[in-house]
């Protein structure tokens, strides 16, 4: 390996031994260099951290085998001097290394690890750094055996003279997206920015380089950034140092700008994390777990993405089915189609018509959650919530072989024929039923202390379903079975309001019932899922009863983990709560989830060995449907061209923009300005049917400046003022009502 710019100072340099006292006195770079702090800090892939074996404390840091597996942490250098990286690494294996990389994985210095079958203290000693770089320090893994490390440090070299430089440390430009990966090795600065972007007028926000030296290049300055640009680099000896820079255009991607920073930079780290969860054409570890962490050994990967822990080679179907609005705006069709037909194929009759509830990204079954066909992880709901998402999935791709492919039609149609059939025998209403723990089959979600047979995630999900299989049935010109399902729906709703969700028929306004026990048992406090999954799908009446109900799960809810008994302890749980204020207009309890789900994310996940919160994938993916399909209010129709808009921008967002939105064959970009004007543009070469809402009473809308006559129409209990604008091909239309409307 090249190391020009280190080779004087670090040729040969590999010491073994232990840093000296007065070293381990000097300030250590490295945040939680013992792991101690529940792994925080540090960056996993195929790694994580472990509360056995370690060389000190309780945590050490694990890689899986496989010199593609790492464990990483950015740093920023406060000060110019000789540095010396340290860690004690047990690999008994060859292959393994640590080192140093830029911002954007680029290897800067690396070395080998001899192998030893203890933990040995390994240096890497007088690395010139400067004051002002950001880099990565970096363990990698080796394909022969898993490594461990512990106590790392970065910490001054004990050397009297200080490193000289003539570089660039630092360099943004305006609108970059992402980080800048400055190559000290090569001379190269290279970075990102957005789709769309004239990088022929590039202006460069910052540019640091040494302290004592010059560049050609100033902040302010506005570079055509077409090829690559010449920087010269210049001490004060006049000794020059030519670099490049680099502007690479992104992909079209979804993104959006708003009015609150906040929102916006959150919206970008999700479309960039979901990214680190793509395994399509990958090859990896299969079975991997937080007990077996080399997993059963390696496979090719199907078009497939993280939905689980992440600590387990595995895609769950709770988490994928909530992941997929998110995956399929963050441009991921390919594995969503992949991910459904998979789950398809698991669900046989041996299993009871259960699809499996975990699949390695090979797609084989996920071990740690099947043993055999009568002992496996099933829930309830998720068999319901396939059908629903399968047809989501349809509206916004307008891909019809969600409603054609036999393999899928067949697994829908199972789902709502014989499995409930099967699983509908301790108490026979027509509603699937569970058996107890997971394993067994679970009724619910909640599998935190609730062993019910039946419960309102399951009932609930079971009613989206079935309006689901309706509207697919529609889709296929199938309009007498559409119409008998959507009775079906219609009376699984009214059972449900009138019947199963009431507990004591003289007070029909109380609580929902959300489970029900094998002893007939029926209860009406908070289960969590089985409690907000009920007016999350729509199966609730609107009303006074359904108003108090949302109340409550407020107030159960508190602010979130830890304040109060009821709130759950797990990150991903919040996810939902978007989704269950959205549809009835209650803009600033679902904005305060979304809020506290972002800044949560860099907070440790209640089980460590997974990494970070943000590191669950749920976080990322349902970030970017909860803007879209929440914020946005946006309900798409791939197929028949149209689609739904309703603002829903709270108080701290004064107006948001979806640029490159795809739906089908179209290309959408939306506006809205507060709750009151919405621009819709049409980047396409069909005509769309949008159907403009807006919440109130508004006897007329603005269409581009003419007054039109609205109408009006009740959605999940609240009254909306809405007009069905025809948007042509490659064309732009705005709606906009006025701040007065009639009461």
């Amino acid at each position: 390996m090249k190391l020009h710019y280190l080779a004087a100072v670090l040729s040969g340099i590999l010491a073994i031994g232990v840093s000296n006292a007065s070293e381990q006195s000097n300030h250590n770079l490295i945040n939680n260099p013992g792991f101690e702090d529940k792994g925080l800090g540090w960056s996993y892939h195929f790694a994580n951290i472990r509360s056995d074996g370690a060389y000190q404390g309780t945590y050490r840091g694990r890689i899986a085998i496989g010199s593609d597996h790492e464990i990483s942490q950015t740093i920023s250098i406060p000060e110019t001097a000789y540095y010396d990286l340290s860690a004690y690494i047990n690999s008994p294996t060859h292959g393994a290394r640590l080192g140093i990389k830029n911002l954007l994985g680029e290897e800067l210095l690396s070395r080998k690890i001899p192998k030893h079958k203890n933990y040995k203290n390994r240096q890497i000693k007088h690395i010139p750094l400067e004051q002002g770089e950001q880099l990565k320090v970096f363990f990698a893994g080796s394909d022969k055996g898993a490594v461990s490390i512990d106590d790392v440090m970065l910490i001054k070299s004990k050397k009297n003279n200080l490193p000289k430089f003539n570089q660039i440390i630092g360099f943004t430009a305006a609108d970059q997206s992402g980080a800048t990966g400055i190559n000290r090795e090569n001379r190269t600065v290279h970075f990102f920015v957005p789709y769309g972007t004239d990088i022929s007028n590039v202006t460069v926000s910052n540019i640091a380089i040494s302290p004592d030296s010059t560049s050609s290049v100033h902040n302010g300055d506005v570079i055509d950034f077409t090829n690559p640009v010449s920087i010269l680099v210049i001490d004060k000896k006049g000794n020059v140092e030519n670099w490049t820079a680099t502007a690479t255009v992104k992909d079209k991607e979804v993104a959006i700008t708003s009015s609150n920073k906040s929102l916006e930079d959150s919206f970008n780290w999700a479309i960039d994390k979901t990214k680190q969860f793509v395994m399509t054409g990958k090859n990896g570890l299969v079975n991997r777990d937080e007990y077996n962490n080399d997993g059963s050994g390696r496979a090719d990967y199907i078009p497939s993405y993280w939905a689980g822990y992440f600590d387990r080679t595995a895609f769950y179907s709770r988490d994928f089915l909530h992941q997929a609005a998110g995956a399929q705006l963050a441009g991921l069709e390919l594995e969503n189609f992949s991910m459904f037909k998979t789950f398809a194929r698991h669900s046989t009759e041996p299993r009871k018509w259960y699809t499996l509830w975990a699949v390695n990204f090979d797609g084989t079954p996920h071990t740690i959650d099947y043993k055999d066909d009568d002992y496996f992880v099933r829930e309830v709901p998720a068999q319901f919530e396939f059908v629903e998402k399968a047809y989501e999935q349809y509206l916004w791709t307008g891909d019809s072989r969600y409603i054609e492919d036999k393999e899928l039609w067949n697994f829908y149609t199972k789902v709502l024929t014989e499995y409930i059939e099967l699983h509908d025998n301790q108490e026979p209403n027509g509603i699937a039923e569970g058996y107890g723990g997971i394993f067994e089959g679970s009724a619910t979600y909640n599998e935190r202390g609730e062993f019910p047979i039946e419960a309102g995630d399951g009932i609930g999900s079971q009613y989206q379903a079935t309006v689901a299989y309706a509207a697919m049935l529609d889709a296929r010109g199938e309009t007498a079975a559409a119409a008998e399902w959507e009775q079906k729906a219609a009376v699984l709703k009214q059972f449900f309001n009138e019947d199963w969700s009431i507990k004591d028929p003289n007070k029909p306004l109380d609580n929902y019932v959300n489970i029900i026990q094998k002893d007939g048992l029926r209860l009406n406090d908070f289960g969590k899922e089985n409690s907000w999954f009920m007016p999350m799908k729509l199966i609730t009446e609107p009303g006074v009863r359904n108003d108090r109900y949302l109340d409550f799960i407020s107030a159960k809810l508190g602010s979130g983990i830890g304040s109060t008994p009821d709130a759950p302890h797990n990150i991903e749980a919040y996810t939902y709560l978007p989704e269950t204020f959205f549809p009835y207009n209650l803009n600033e309890e679902a904005w305060k989830w979304m809020n506290y789900i972002i800044n949560s994310k860099d907070l440790a996940h209640e089980r460590p060995t997974q990494g970070t919160n943000g590191d669950y994938p749920e976080i990322s993916f349902t970030f970017i449907s909860n803007t879209v399909e929440g914020l946005m209010g946006v309900e798409p129709n791939a197929a028949n061209n149209s689609l739904v808009t309703a603002s829903h921008l709270p108080d701290d967002v004064e107006w948001l923009e979806l640029s490159y939105l795809p739906m089908g064959e179209h290309e959408l970009a939306i506006r809205h300005d507060g709750t009151t004007k919405t621009a819709l543009t049409n980047s396409s070469e069909k005509t769309l049917a949008w159907e403009a809402r807006f919440y109130g009473n508004y006897p007329t809308i603005n269409v581009d400046g003419n007054s039109q006559n609205a109408q009006q129409k009740y959605i999940h209990g609240e009254l909306v003022s809405y007009i069905v604008i025809p948007v042509n091909a490659n064309a732009q239309r705005v709606a906009e009502v006025s701040h007065q409307q009639i009461n």
